[in-house]
């Protein structure tokens, strides 16, 4: 079995909150472990992702996009977020075979699951059907790292794990309101209401629809764990199977804060899923179980560390 202590690991993303805490962790494991941060399409950047792979010769990559865009993101550039998906995974799988690496360790966001399958999600149901329509460039865009994984372990022999995870939050996670996801806009909307004194609060949607969210340290665990216990083709789902609707989010969120205003909806604005949640009996099948951390705790230490760790939060 893989020893992480003693790997030579190489983790993109390594500026965003998964990629940081993976890499992390594994320093704290004593790995020798190099971080990658933000990759683009571009030549110059693709060049240097290839060059540090072949440098490094990692015996384990963690390939975790750091990419993590809210549905903004999605409708203005869907072509750049297309693209982005498909083309850093097919240079990192080539460079890495090149360079004969063992395992790719594949992170993907939940996106990448049909809109009219069951709830909750089971990997079996992941080609049966689109995603949700903003989310079609980036869902297939990273579905299509299954085929490429696939291709390579037949033909070169190299092992993957591809990790399906609900949505993460926690310290270090992206707060710019541009980018951030639903999680980390709730938080800092509320920190920073409750701060200026707002009376009133507009979010948008109805409310209605569910999400799952994991706290980043339980996603970590399970994506070291699936490194050391899982390969195979099929992906794994990481998560809670746990559903919260957006509006028993949002009251959530605001009693923690503190925020005493009045919340309304803006049902003008796209709800986006009606549910997202993963089945994560296989995972607790494959993977050492381990006692998750509960949605209250987790968004009080996100809370904490907020206040504390990000320079461009509105505070008085």
């Amino acid at each position: 079995m893989l020893d992480l202590s003693t790997a030579t690991i190489m983790v993109t993303g390594a500026n965003d909150m998964i990629g940081l805490h993976v890499l992390t962790t594994l320093k704290r494991l004593g790995a020798e472990v190099i971080g990658i941060g933000d990759l683009h399409s571009d030549i110059g950047s693709l060049q240097y992702l290839e060059n540090e792979i072949r440098r490094f010769k990692p015996d384990v990559v963690f390939y975790i996009p750091a990419d993590r865009h809210g549905i903004a993101v999605h409708k203005q550039f869907p072509g750049a977020v297309y693209y982005d998906s498909v083309i850093i995974f097919s240079h990192l799988m080539d460079a890495s075979r090149k360079a004969g690496v063992n395992k790719i360790v594949n992170v993907l966001s939940n996106c990448v699951y049909p809109d009219t399958i069951p709830v909750p999600h089971r990997e079996s149901e992941i080609w049966n059907g689109l995603p949700e329509a903003t989310l079609i460039p980036h869902g297939m865009g990273r579905r299509m790292s299954l085929i490429h994984a696939a291709a390579y372990r037949a033909q070169y022999g190299i092992h993957t794990a591809s990790l399906v995870l609900a949505s993460v939050y926690g310290s270090h996670d992206n707060f710019d309101p541009r980018k951030c996801q639903v999680m980390a806009s709730m938080i800092r909307r509320f920190v920073e209401a409750k701060a200026r004194g707002d009376q009133k609060l507009v979010c948008w949607g109805s409310g209605k629809p569910t999400r799952e969210f994991i706290h980043i340290t339980d996603a970590v665990r399970g994506v070291l764990g699936a490194a050391l216990y899982y390969n195979s083709d099929e992906p794994l789902n990481i998560g809670t199977q746990n559903e919260i609707s957006i509006g028993e989010l949002t009251e959530l969120v605001a009693g923690i804060v503190g925020y005493k205003g009045i919340i309304e909806w803006d049902t003008s604005k796209p709800d986006g899923r009606p549910r997202v949640c993963l089945d994560s009996s296989r995972m607790r099948e494959i993977l050492p179980q381990w006692k998750m951390i509960g949605l209250d705790q987790g968004i009080r230490e996100t809370i904490d560390w907020l206040k504390t760790g990000d320079p461009g939060l509105i505070l008085p």
